[in-house]
């Protein structure tokens, strides 16, 4: 008997524990009262909000009143939370709004409540939620614009719609691409700098560089350089990569900048190989072992040649650029032909002779054949035989040799002198 009394006890104690726990637990509030209650049991899963929502006209005519719409039923932008009875809505750790309301379908208390509202033909009480919970907190379903502002919830336990005062979002992290800055290092290398900006928690992981001729580069760095190979004019353009609480890649249209890449200069040289000038290269191939800057460097002592100039028959030297076909000839023997000769006097002997025309030396020679009148008596030639002398002389002839000679012109100018005395003589007597 004892030990039944036992046993009956201790079900009572148990049964009045669990039926305490059952009163004190917030689901209480709400467990199917369909005089209060927006949904009579409430809408604990998401499937269960929306099957609601699509199959209830004035629980949807309710929510859009309450700023809901169809794409935050489906779940954009919504979140579990719970809104206490001091009127704070708490998400993720944070309040997301304070001064909390709802609705009731009807209330036992209607001086609590603020007002009513009339929704798709349906009247309801509207009340601070501290006037309207009888425990501390609810569950909720909580949706937020894409900023992070809290806009509206729902009580899972009863259905029944909350808004409140949003509390300022926590600023997002954010990655921007500002600016993509160049600078000319050659003709054909640039340099390339990046502006970004990491706040509110983002952060820059590695910069993506598209130069427009069909390379890319990452790197770590905001500066970069780069060669093109080409002449010609790029788009180039460069993407953040970093994290925003995910990965995410950013570009701008300030972080796109265009570019020229001019031709390669040209350049004329001489070019030492054969001394060719003007030789056009480009400034990239200058050699200063093959080519030079200087033009005199091209311009070597001409070559000479021996020609016959075909007028006056002469063989004389002249620059190899200075032969003329139509003056010169290479075949020299055209100038071996004779001479013109002419007649000169020869002024030291008195002479005529004759000499070439390109012999005449004014010094030597005159061409006044006058002043050679006086000719010299020319000596007879010797003959080799001496000529026999006759044994008997002529008669009437004296030898023209010897004594005799002598003799014979000493009497005839002494007989010249006589005569000349006596005529002299003559004339003074006269």
């Amino acid at each position: 008997m004892n030990k039944l009394k036992r046993i009956g006890i201790a079900i009572s104690l148990g049964i009045a524990i669990i039926g305490g726990v059952w009163l004190a637990s917030p689901s209480r509030a709400a467990v199917c009262d369909k005089w209060i209650n927006v949904i009579e049991c409430g809408t604990r899963s998401h499937q269960e909000l929306k099957s609601t929502y699509y199959s209830r006209s004035d629980f949807r005519s309710l929510m859009n009143w309450n700023n809901t719409n169809d794409a935050m039923i489906e779940g954009k932008n919504m979140k579990n939370g719970v809104v206490y009875k001091d009127g704070r809505v708490v998400v993720d750790g944070r309040v997301v709004a304070t001064g909390a309301r709802t609705v009731q379908r009807n209330t036992r208390y209607p001086a609590s409540s603020y007002g009513t509202e009339v929704v798709g033909g349906t009247k309801y009480y509207k009340f601070d939620v501290q006037n309207s919970f009888v425990y501390n907190q609810f569950d909720i379903f909580a949706w937020f614009d894409d900023n992070g502002k809290f806009i509206a919830g729902v009580i899972k336990d009863c259905g029944n719609p909350i808004w409140g005062n949003p509390t300022p979002p926590p600023a997002k992290p954010s990655l921007t691409c500002d600016a993509l800055q160049k600078t000319e290092v050659s003709r054909d290398t640039f340099k390339f700098s990046t502006k970004a900006t990491a706040k509110d928690g983002a952060s820059v992981t590695s910069y993506t560089y598209d130069f427009g001729d069909g390379t890319t580069q990452t790197t770590t760095s905001s500066e970069i350089q780069h060669t093109y190979a080409k002449p010609g004019n790029y788009k180039v353009t460069v993407t953040v990569n970093g994290k925003e609480g995910s990965d995410v890649q950013k570009t701008s249209q300030g972080c796109q900048t265009q570019i020229t890449v001019k031709p390669e200069p040209e350049m004329q040289v001489c070019r030492l190989s054969d001394k060719k000038y003007p030789v056009t290269i480009k400034a990239s191939e200058f050699d200063e072992k093959k080519y030079s800057k200087n033009p005199n460097d091209c311009k070597e002592v001409p070559e000479e040649l021996d020609v016959c100039i075909i007028e006056s028959k002469q063989i004389k030297k002249i620059k190899k650029e200075e032969f003329d076909e139509s003056k010169h000839t290479t075949d020299l023997s055209r100038c071996k032909e004779t001479p013109e000769e002419i007649e000169v006097c020869v002024i030291e002997t008195k002479q005529i002779k004759r000499i070439k025309k390109e012999e005449l030396n004014k010094e030597i020679h005159t061409t006044d054949l006058s002043k050679c009148k006086e000719k010299p008596v020319t000596p007879p030639e010797t003959p080799s035989t001496p000529p026999k002398t006759p044994e008997t002389p002529t008669p009437n002839q004296l030898p023209r040799t010897g004594t005799t000679n002598i003799v014979m012109s000493a009497l005839g100018l002494g007989g010249l002198t006589t005569a000349i005395i006596a005529y002299v003589a003559s004339r003074r007597q006269m």
